[in-house]
């Protein structure tokens, strides 16, 4: 689905992303070098230092090879749409910044090289077995993950210990948040707990919502190269979704706030400042909007903790990011993967996050000092990549979660029960994958 949506783009961007494409923020070549590496990637703070900084260590060591930068000012939708019409056209690019999200849509049809790792020390020694595991596609790397991110769930100490919540709160399972919200409700808190629902909010309900509840049971979504289109964690996490909506948490006006693709304003300004809202279910980015807001006073206000298992066996978070990768059509792979190894050492990494804020894959920066003062926040959810999930590497994932999507909206605003929800997205779900290609677990 997705690269049918990007083959109907393609003619409508070719000409904006060629005339982009290799200008912007890009070094020029050195026509006396016997190999230039192209790299192209998007306009992010931080970016064009860390990878001018590669640039001069690969040539350095690399006197025969010069690299060119190229950046692409875009969007993070249109940045997408022309990675893919790029590996598919373009044989002068080398290395490409590479949403995580599109790997695997990619890697289906042959636009991303499959990279060497396997005697890549600080690839199989510094990057957690969940991150690599997590990229693989059949077994095979084909993108270096740079940046990662995980989810958890803020609470605002103030908010909490109003309604009588011991502080440090620590959910050790399901009934756990549910004792919580209840008693915020109690309280009068207006949103118990705010957690993205709809389908206008897109991969965040997926995401930040259904797979982390689902990855903390005994099922996932995807096993054993088969959607799992029915199965009791299936029904569990949605049936989670109608207790908090059979409690009646929000009203109508409520709801319509929190599920708004724009609620993050309001969630801004309320949640730092300790007004209305208990609990959060999102992403490590957060952290540096409540930092934004309470300054030296964040860590002590708002406090984050992993997402429990349903059962108390555990937690769980999941992950994505961005990452670099290697066109199938480069003439350069093997010196394209070197520079992509020269970019994420452990030197490079630090300053790169330090630079633009971003979570480190690395194990090594994560437990550095400097990283761990900057983003308090970013430093404790770094720990949750150990017990961290990602999207499954299937190109029709695209599809499947806009069916996650509009099952999280139809229970949470009462349109249908989560019985109900889980019926509808196997009937959908079986038509996108194929006969043969879905499972019902029992």
């Amino acid at each position: 689905m997705y690269r049918r949506i990007l083959a109907a783009t393609v003619a409508a961007t070719a000409l904006a992303a060629m005339a982009v494409g290799l200008g912007g923020c890009s070094k020029g070549a050195d026509a006396k070098k016997n190999v230039t590496i192209n790299v192209m990637y998007k306009e992010v703070t931080g970016y064009t230092p860390w990878l001018e900084k590669a640039k001069a260590q690969f040539e350095a060591a690399n006197p025969d090879a010069t690299v060119k930068l190229s950046c692409l000012p875009s969007t993070e939708g249109d940045y997408n749409t022309k990675t893919a019409l790029t590996l598919q056209t373009d044989n002068t690019v080398d290395v490409m910044v590479v949403d995580s999200f599109l790997v695997a849509s990619l890697v289906a049809p042959g636009n991303l090289a499959e990279l060497p790792v396997a005697d890549w020390k600080d690839w199989n020694e510094q990057v957690p077995a969940s991150i690599r595991n997590g990229i693989a596609i059949g077994g095979k790397v084909y993108a270096i993950p740079y940046t990662t991110d995980t989810r958890g769930l803020y609470y605002n100490v103030k908010v909490l210990e109003k309604a009588g919540i011991k502080t440090p709160w620590e959910p050790k399972s399901w009934d756990d948040i549910l004792a919580a919200v209840k008693k915020l409700q109690a309280a009068g808190v207006a949103y118990p707990i705010w957690m993205n629902g709809s389908k206008a909010q897109g991969e965040g309900t997926t995401m930040q919502t259904f797979e982390m509840l689902m990855g903390g049971t005994d099922d996932w979504i995807y096993e054993d190269g088969k959607w799992v289109v029915k199965s009791k964690g299936l029904s569990d996490t949605l049936g989670f979704i109608q207790k908090l909506r059979d409690l009646k948490i929000y009203d109508n006006n409520e709801l319509g706030t929190m599920l708004d693709a724009n609620s993050f304003r309001v969630l801004n300004e309320k949640f730092p400042a300790g007004k209305e809202i208990g609990i959060v279910l999102d992403g490590v980015w957060k952290g540096g909007d409540w930092i934004s807001v309470l300054k030296d006073k964040a860590a002590d206000e708002i406090k984050i903790v992993p997402l429990p298992n349903q059962k108390g066996t555990g937690f769980s978070s999941m992950s994505g990011g961005w990452t670099l990768g290697v066109s199938s059509l480069s003439k350069n792979k093997e010196l394209a993967f070197k520079f992509i190894q020269a970019a994420t050492t452990r030197e490079n990494m630090l300053s790169f996050t330090t630079e633009g804020g971003d979570m480190t894959v690395r194990t090594d920066v994560a437990s550095d000092e400097q990283y761990i003062k900057l983003n308090p926040f970013r430093a404790e959810m770094s720990k949750f990549t150990n017990f961290t999930k990602f999207r499954p590497g299937v190109d029709v994932y695209p599809s499947v979660s806009v069916e996650i999507q509009s099952a999280v909206e139809s229970v949470i605003t009462g349109q249908a029960t989560a019985e109900k929800a889980a019926a509808t997205y196997a009937e959908n779900v079986k038509k996108i994958v194929g006969e043969g290609k879905w499972v019902e677990k029992n």
